[in-house]
């Protein structure tokens, strides 16, 4: 019996040191870190939740806070989600925070010269041998001739004209600049008082210089963050990434495939709920993806300290990597922004989008499905369309009040089926029980297609 216990005590020991082990070696070593988010998620573009993995008590698999609470609830717990969910990201801020103290000329071994409209801009030192492309397009003078290249620019914004300013900004810079280098980006601080010039100095770096600028991420405080989003409210497709620090509430694009999204407001105390519903908005957006990378990170949160704004700064440089690592491995381009045009569905007072491919359908609420299903119970179901599989009594109410179009017609009631219940199951799960009290065997549907794909559409 001693021995039983003995052995028992001494597994349970094994057990526990070998946690805070892995805890420690997750807080405070960087590729394990970043490892052990792939291994739980699998890789950028391909992802998927760990079958094992995701039964356990990991940052990595928090659901995003549901829709249906209040504006000022949800601030926060879109808040405490970020920090979450970008725990692994913790080292590299350590180690961001080491070289801030300690790096003496951060950029004496990199380029720095004008590109166009672009003053000092820092690359990265990375070459790539000339194609005949680049030949034909003038790039180069002969395929095999070394060339500079960059995975993307970082655009630090600021709307002053005064060089003194600008010059602050990049010596204050210079250590982050070193970091980001590392990771083979370019950086830049660059001067925008108005969306239009934002928009031109982009288009025009992306044009002429697309080996080393092709893909941007923007980042601004105050009213360049303010620019940032105008610009975005546009051009969607513009950025990969945009960090903006303070802005203006303004409400985001009714677009599906808009770039990641990082925003950091300092206080939710200081707005009402019209506001903060327009900050939501745009995180609503951000993670409104088929992909499981971006519908998790593609737009986050952070509440901080107004007199702590480099907090969001050191946020904000992992979320930068993380952004560029899906980018830079995703098989396949970002996906080409897709207007959403009245695709609205109401529930209980809250919204949720429904589209197929690339149009939304028409509103529709649960008081209207209600009464064409009490009508379809009394009347004669014999007129309805006898679909042959996934057909309850939610799929037919919905297609009974949307007959005259055309597009739904085209989409299978197992489509249908994932498509609604993803969407009841994004407002939370009081919502879904709601649905599935109103109609089991749509519950059942759901859960059974839920359960063969894992997560729907990733």
């Amino acid at each position: 019996m001693k021995s039983f216990i003995s052995t028992l005590l001494g597994l349970t020991l094994l057990v526990f040191t070998l946690i805070i082990l892995e805890g420690a070696c997750f807080r405070l070593v960087e590729n394990y870190a970043n490892s052990r988010l792939e291994f739980a998620w699998g890789k950028p573009g391909q992802g998927m939740f760990h079958s094992v993995l995701k039964k356990l008590p990991l940052d990595h698999f928090i659901p995003p806070p549901g829709p249906l609470l209040s504006p000022s609830a949800r601030m926060h717990l879109e808040d405490q989600y970020a920090t979450s969910l970008m725990s692994f990201g913790r080292a590299t801020r350590d180690r961001l925070q080491e070289e801030l103290e300690t790096s003496v000329d951060p950029l004496a071994a990199f380029e720095i010269k004008d590109i166009g409209v672009a003053k000092h801009v820092v690359l990265p030192g990375l070459q790539i041998s000339a194609t005949l492309k680049e030949v034909k397009m003038k790039m180069a003078r002969r395929v095999g001739d070394p060339m500079e290249y960059a995975k993307g620019m970082v655009m630090r914004v600021v709307t002053s004209k005064e060089k003194h300013i600008l010059e602050e900004e990049f010596a204050r810079l210079e250590t982050v600049f070193k970091f980001i280098l590392e990771k083979g980006l370019a950086c830049a601080v660059i001067s925008a008082s108005s969306p239009q010039e934002l928009v031109s100095i982009s288009r025009n770096l992306t044009r002429q210089n697309p080996m080393i600028a092709r893909d941007l991420y923007v980042w601004g405080d105050d009213e360049a963050a303010d620019i940032i989003l105008e610009v975005v409210q546009g051009n969607p497709a513009l950025f990969q990434t945009i960090m903006a620090c303070n802005p203006q509430a303004i409400p985001a694009p009714r677009v599906k495939g808009m770039p990641w999204i990082l925003m950091g407001i300092p206080s939710a105390n200081e707005y009402n709920d019209e506001k903060l519903l327009e900050f939501l908005s745009w995180v609503d957006r951000g993670r409104d993806a088929d992909k499981l990378y971006p519908s998790r990170l593609g737009g986050l949160l952070r509440v901080y300290e107004k007199e702590n704004r480099s907090d969001f700064e050191s946020f904000a440089i992992p979320y930068l990597f993380e952004s560029l690592e899906y980018f830079d491995h995703s098989e396949s381009p970002r996906e080409a922004p897709v207007q959403l045009i009245e695709g609205v569905t109401e529930i209980d007072g809250s919204t949720v989008n429904i589209a197929f491919d690339g149009k939304a359908e028409p509103a529709f609420d649960l008081f209207s499905l209600e009464e064409k299903m009490q009508d379809m119970e009394e009347g004669d179901e014999s007129s309805l369309v006898n679909f042959a599989t996934f057909d309850c009594e939610i799929i037919r109410g919905y297609r009974l009040i949307h007959a005259d179009d055309r597009n739904l017609q085209k989409v299978s009631n197992r489509d249908l089926v994932l498509k609604l219940g993803l969407g009841f199951e994004q407002m939370g799960d009081e919502v879904l029980k709601k649905i599935g009290k109103k109609d089991p065997l749509f519950l059942r549907f759901y859960n059974s297609l839920s359960e063969v794909q894992e997560t729907p559409f990733n």
